[in-house]
């Protein structure tokens, strides 16, 4: 495992983090156990960055049950995700730091642009309950580069990180959001980065997911994307030069050799694919390897904004 500085100041984290809204049951139903032993599984293996939100169903509690006695040496990332007003805030994320059952968390993340109250107003409030304790860092997510270079101003410097969609399927945060957060010292944690599975292999046309999976009817995954998604899989598949990663895990590492990505969110259900995850943050690529990758697959990839809102 690999690890890299956050932003200018930040912690160090690995450069695999583990994604929490599959464990909270956003992709259909789970069982603890397997949620529980898939935590276990990457810390064990070299994770020491993990990743959950307001909104992710049980993820906090089955978080908090996994992390009692590993607590010391891991990064905690939770997202502030709904509210209407300054005391919304407090009590978001005093319900975190419940749910978690941890006496901070050390990233604390703006899940979405929110016109509900002045985004000022938001800023002011965290940057508040950061100097009583409640939280380390701060970070956002899903912003545009404008909205990150306005409210990281706004705070006097003191955004470390942003959460853009990104795979090498879905590419448009590699045009300006990636690039300008890092010309302000601000570091990319990309999520998705198989694209939910698209990359997977698992998923053919007119596939349809169950649904308690949030993946269910969603727009991401009409034909087209999960034609795309396959054509990549498999030209990756016949690109991989010996057996010692598969194309998912290519996929997962190919996101990490984009200059400003500092992590990489990947979701387990279990520890195989735990495990599995863990394993791409150590595939060494060249710079040919990444050129003669994006040869390939450039005409295939899909560089409009296909997400704009959070995803659940």
């Amino acid at each position: 495992m690999k690890y890299n500085i956050l932003g200018n100041n930040g912690p160090k984290v690995s450069n695999i983090c583990l994604g929490t809204w599959p464990i909270g049951g956003g992709m259909g139903k789970i069982e603890q156990k397997d949620a529980i032993n898939a935590i276990h599984a990457s810390i064990d293996n070299g994770v020491n960055f993990l990743d959950t939100a307001q909104m992710y169903l049980d993820s906090e509690n089955i978080l908090g049950k996994a992390l009692k006695g590993k607590r010391k040496n891991l990064v905690l990332a939770s997202k502030l995700s709904s509210w209407r007003n300054t005391l919304d805030i407090e009590k978001a994320l005093s319900d975190s730091l419940k749910n978690l059952q941890v006496d901070f968390i050390d990233l604390y993340q703006i899940h979405s642009w929110q016109d509900s109250i002045p985004m000022e107003e938001t800023i002011t409030k965290l940057l508040d309950l950061r100097s009583k304790g409640y939280f380390k860092y701060l970070g956002v997510s899903n912003f545009s580069s404008e909205q990150i270079k306005a409210m990281n101003e706004f705070s006097g410097n003191q955004i470390i990180s942003s959460q853009p969609h990104f795979s090498i399927l879905f590419r448009h945060s590699e045009k300006e959001i990636i690039p300008e957060s890092n010309k302000l010292g601000i570091g990319s944690i990309v999520y998705s980065p198989i694209a939910r599975g698209l990359l997977s292999g698992k998923y053919k046309p007119g596939h349809i997911f169950s649904k308690d999976d949030a993946r269910h009817n969603h727009h991401t995954f009409e034909n087209e994307h999960l034609e795309k998604g396959g054509e990549i899989f498999n030209l990756l598949s016949e690109w991989i030069k010996d057996n010692s990663f598969n194309a998912t895990q290519l996929s997962i590492a190919w996101t990490l050799y984009t200059k400003g990505v500092t992590s990489a969110i990947c979701g387990s259900k279990n520890p195989e694919q735990a495990i599995s995850n863990a394993k791409a943050g150590d595939i060494e690529l060249t710079q040919d390897d990444i050129s003669e990758i994006n040869k390939l697959t450039e005409n295939i990839s899909i560089y409009d904004l296909i997400t704009p809102k959070r995803f659940g």
